[in-house]
């Protein structure tokens, strides 16, 4: 199935409130390349480690700013 057959195929779905086969959804996703799997890992760890760094970026934003005023 090509991804714009994919993609009406799924809005009719939802447009029309259809129930849809698992199988069917499954080349659906598979069309749109879309991935229903569960990530690895924690992803609160990732949510901490990237607000960190967040953190550590606005800092340095500030530091450089500060040296070029």
């Amino acid at each position: 199935m090509k991804y714009k057959e994919a993609q009406a195929e799924l809005q009719k779905v939802f447009d029309h409130q259809q129930t849809v086969s698992v199988p069917k959804l499954k080349r659906l996703f598979q069309s749109l390349n879309i991935s229903v799997k569960k990530p690895l890992g924690n992803s609160n760890e990732e949510i901490s480690y990237l607000k960190g760094e967040i953190s550590k970026l606005k800092k340095e934003n500030k530091r450089l700013k500060g040296m070029n005023s």
